[in-house]
């Protein structure tokens, strides 16, 4: 909680139990309160969690301005219980569902960020975004990418989202309702306009070079699903790029207007060209960041793949030369329909949620595990896929285990979107897995991270 939160609680909690102190108090305190309150909307931003404490001090300010006051008992002790429980549930949602905030364990450097708008001027948009979006197929491909660096600037907690026309976190939800036929509530995930991120205010850059990570999202994924893990691979070293795949994504807020996803896989005539695309975006990212010497050096690439994401960023590292490729889930049953087989490119290390390690995703007849059990051969002159490809998976996870909706909110945890391990040991697990996959060092293992034998 920041002052903010003690302040108004506070605050709040002497405009409910009145009737023990003084006149002067009071009033101090709904002063206090109605001010607090302005400041807090003003600088921090509107949050949902504190409706209740909100009709508490306005209606507070509005009884006692115009002298209006119960003298029936009954109607006396209504009104209290009425404020009481309206306190109780703000307190409640404060606590159980708080704004996220992601903090940067064991750094080394700070992390700087930049928003970066790319187009691709000599690319129509594919059919295979503009088939399951909103998107105009007339037109150039259009980019947004989030560059995470090291920096010797000073962080502070940073709103990411605050500025955004639309609510990020509403969009979330009526993404997943529509998609999976559910009905969670809106304001669950409308807190997430305002998440924190431990970031440098400013964009001075460190002059060295470091080797670059790409993040490449999954099915109607975010650039930022991975941010709680992106700046903590920044902070040791690493240039990030997140790229949000137009049309793909859950939602691009573009110059010209919002692009957001309206389908699943069913919508898409054809998956594998959704990920053949996907990695084309891949490459125009990094040629736009090379010509316009937005990154130093672009001789050292590594890739983290999140399902969809991973599907592509194989396909990209079969073109181009890869370091290291870490795959989240990879959905490679379309690439096994296709080429009839993975072939892989660059040292690969693979980790399953511990629902697709056990086999239990029914989208395709062939699970993820049967992938990488049977199907993974290597590249590599005289090597075996069991040299290049190294196997695990996160105990008591599901597919979105990989993404910071642990963060988002707690509720999450008793959805299908997770298992039933906690955010911070899957973060904790994550990002102790990604460190040591891109320095190609040897796993830890331990009860969170298990090996898996071919």
């Amino acid at each position: 909680m920041n002052f903010f939160d003690i302040a108004i609680i506070l605050f709040a909690f002497e405009l409910v139990f009145k009737k023990f102190i003084s006149e002067k108090i009071f009033v101090i305190s709904l002063v206090l309160s109605s001010i607090t309150a302005f400041i807090q909307v003003l600088v921090v931003g509107y949050k949902w969690q504190y409706m209740p404490i909100y009709i508490i001090i306005l209606s507070s300010a509005i009884s006692h301005t115009f002298g209006f006051k119960f003298t029936n008992k009954i109607f006396k002790a209504i009104s209290f219980m009425i404020f009481f429980t309206l306190f109780i549930t703000s307190t409640l949602l404060i606590y159980f569902l708080p704004i996220p905030e992601f903090t940067i364990e064991n750094k080394i450097y700070s992390v700087g960020y930049e928003e970066i708008l790319i187009s691709v001027d000599n690319r129509e948009q594919p059919k295979a975004f503009y088939e399951l979006s909103n998107l105009d197929l007339s037109g150039n491909r259009e980019l947004l990418v989030d560059l995470y660096y090291p920096s010797d600037g000073e962080s502070s907690s940073i709103q990411l989202f605050k500025d955004s026309p639309s609510n990020w976190g509403e969009t979330v939800v009526k993404y997943l309702n529509r998609t999976w036929g559910i009905n969670i509530p809106t304001f669950l995930l409308s807190h997430l306009n305002l998440s924190y991120f431990d970031l440098v205010a400013d964009d001075r850059k460190i002059d060295e070079k470091f080797p670059v990570v790409v993040y490449t999202h999954g099915w109607a994924g975010e650039k930022i699903f991975a941010t709680d893990q992106l700046l903590t691979i920044a902070s040791q070293g690493y240039i990030v790029i997140a790229i949000d795949h137009t049309g793909l994504s859950m939602f691009t807020e573009l110059p010209s207007g919002t692009i957001f996803n309206t389908g699943s896989t069913e919508a898409s005539s054809k998956v594998f060209d959704v990920m053949y695309e996907m990695s084309i975006d891949i490459e125009n990212t990094l040629e736009y960041l090379n010509k316009n010497n937005l990154v130093s050096d672009l001789s050292v690439i590594n890739i983290i793949g999140h399902s969809t994401g991973g599907g592509s960023a194989h396909l990209y590292c079969l073109r181009n030369k890869c370091e290291t490729l870490v795959l989240q889930d990879p959905f490679f049953v379309p690439v096994i329909s296709e080429y009839g087989g993975i072939v892989l490119s660059s040292p690969t290390y693979f980790i399953y949620s511990e629902d697709w390690y056990r086999g239990n995703e029914d989208i395709n007849e062939m699970s993820e595990i049967e992938v990488y059990r049977n199907y993974l051969t290597s590249s590599y002159v005289g090597s075996t896929s069991e040299k290049y490809a190294k196997g695990f998976y996160l105990t008591d996870s599901a597919h979105y285990d990989f993404v910071a909706f642990g963060a988002i909110s707690p509720l999450t945890k008793y959805t299908f979107l997770k298992g039933s391990i906690d955010y911070a040991d899957s973060l904790k697990a994550n990002n102790r897995f990604n460190l040591e996959a891109l320095k190609q060092s040897e796993i830890t293992t331990d009860n969170l991270v298990i090996k898996i034998d071919k």
